[in-house]
């Protein structure tokens, strides 16, 4: 059942007390919207507030998203390692990039489930997609993965998390399905249809370069009830190789992960709901489907905002309130505080003790010599860092040995597949040969019977046969010949009569055809 929230208008999350404002970042198209006493407004530009938290988000494409199952317990200093090592075993990464793996426990609540979700990327790909953001606000409080924002529908009781559900949204850049289970996330795919690419796709589709402000302003104001023929029936065709993206992801997943029936479908857009969508859904895959078009509790003056940028902020308070049950990729968090950075704990130390030695000499000492303890120790700490390194160092090589093994295992075995594939493919097609000969000879033999001409001794070779044909006219046979020629044009090569000749004993005429196909 889905569940609307009324805005009040009169309370402020206490959440939020902690900062002055949440500052929601798309950055791939560089939209920005400022959440400040429950009002969204889009703001021009960014700029360095240390009083303002800002999130942003990693897009479904930009990921390797899977789940690993640990089949056992293993402890939580042990789990990157873990993780490290299986990712780049099981999912064949490339053993000369380096990947940053993000993990999150798939039903926390369920202590006998070891089952993990992946988070898998390139940090090159992250620094590249919030470049231009953190050289205007320097940080980044939260980059979340796109397909776990849907995850605050669950939270803020917006959508009540008893059923299976299915999300599908599109953006100018990226398209996704997103599968959650009882308000748990579960698998996203990306399509191959971002908003972008279905203009790009229609243009080809239509022949032409239409404008493309004037296609997205149809898509927003009539969707696939659109008055023209040509925009409706192109469109419908293209949401129809979508929709059979989306069933494919959507029995998979039923299948890998036990799911008996996707109760709801919800269909959202960066620019807008897309009139007939709905329907559309529906009617093809059998799901009750709804518009991904909520207030979040949010007040806003413009008349739709991108689902993503409210869930960005719903998905900010939730971060703030427990930041344990959100996944955070940010490679470029706030600093510290100036007490709790090593820099300002130096110059902190550095000034009371020369206060202190100015003041009183004895207290000097004791500080200078509390300081050398604390040398003697950090020196202490920078061994045992030394010999984890060390551990660590060693245990990689190891692993990259393994890795080296096993991709030349994997050459071998490869090298396998591809001999018994070239196998399959070469009796595949001698089967489908075959079957083509039977239905060519069928379809001969049904045409000598309607031209009333017998058929006396048949032979075939190769890609070719002869008939021996017999009729008591010799027109039938030509006529035969003429009919066959036309008829299967595109199924024969070539195709010549030897002769036709009568028979004085029996008065019959008797001719040979030739026939060889393609």
């Amino acid at each position: 059942m889905v569940k609307y929230t009324i805005m009040s208008g009169t309370t402020v999350d206490p959440r939020i007390k902690k900062f002055k404002n949440i500052i929601a970042v798309n950055p791939y198209t560089q939209k920005y919207y400022q959440y400040t006493d429950q009002s969204l407004t889009a703001i021009e530009s960014l700029k360095f507030n240390p009083h303002n938290f800002v999130i942003s988000y990693i897009a479904n494409r930009d990921m390797i998203i899977t789940a690993f199952d640990l089949g056992m317990a293993v402890d939580e200093d042990e789990l990157d390692d873990t993780f490290y090592m299986k990712a780049y075993e099981e999912l064949g990464l490339d053993p000369e990039k380096e990947y940053k793996i993000f993990h999150q426990k798939a039903d926390p609540e369920d202590k006998n489930s070891y089952v993990y979700n992946l988070f898998i990327i390139e940090p090159e790909v992250i620094e590249n997609s919030v470049a231009a953001t953190v050289d205007q606000t320097r940080y980044i409080d939260l980059l979340i993965p796109a397909p776990l924002l849907f995850r605050t529908l669950y939270t803020s009781g917006i959508v009540e998390a008893s059923e299976a559900h299915c999300f599908i949204y599109f953006t100018m850049t990226d398209a996704f399905v997103t599968i959650y289970d009882e308000g748990k996330f579960i698998y996203s795919k990306s399509l191959e249809f971002s908003l972008t690419q279905l203009y790009e796709k229609y243009c080809a589709a239509v022949g032409e370069r239409v404008d493309e402000k004037k296609f997205f302003e149809t898509l927003e104001t009539e969707g696939l009830k659109a008055g023209s023929t040509v925009y409706q029936q192109t469109l419908m065709k293209l949401f129809g190789e979508i929709f059979l993206q989306i069933n494919d992801i959507i029995i998979y997943t039923k299948r890998a992960y036990n799911i008996d029936i996707i109760q709801r479908l919800f269909v959202g857009s960066a620019k807008s709901p897309i009139i007939g969508l709905g329907d559309y859904g529906y009617n093809y895959l059998g799901i009750q489907t709804y518009n991904l078009d909520y207030l979040f509790d949010m007040k806003n003056d413009e008349w739709y905002v991108d689902q993503l940028q409210s869930m960005m902020v719903r998905t900010g308070l939730d971060y703030i309130d427990n930041s344990s049950q959100v996944v955070n990729m940010t490679t470029t968090p706030r600093p510290p505080v100036f007490r709790k950075r090593a820099s300002g704990q130096f110059i902190i130390s550095t000034t009371t003790a020369s206060l202190v030695a100015l003041a009183i000499p004895l207290v000097y000492l004791i500080l200078s010599y509390f300081n050398d303890v604390h040398i003697i120790q950090l020196k202490m700490e920078d061994d045992e860092l030394s010999k984890i390194s060390t551990r660590y160092e060693r245990i990689l090589g190891e692993k990259q040995a393994i890795i080296k093994d096993k991709t030349n295992e994997l050459n071998g075995r490869q090298a396998v597949f591809d001999a018994k594939s070239k196998t399959l493919i070469s009796i595949y097609n001698k089967k489908v040969d075959y079957r083509l000969k039977s239905e060519l000879f069928d379809r001969f033999a049904r045409d000598l019977t309607e031209h009333e001409v017998k058929l006396e001794q048949m032979s075939s070779q190769s890609n070719s046969f002869m008939m021996y044909m017999v009729s008591d006219d010799e027109k039938k046979i030509t006529k035969y010949i003429k009919d066959v020629s036309k008829k299967y044009f595109d199924d024969i090569k070539n195709i010549n009569i030897e002769r036709i000749s009568n028979d004085y004993d029996d008065g019959l005429y008797r001719g040979i055809l030739k026939v060889s196909y393609r």
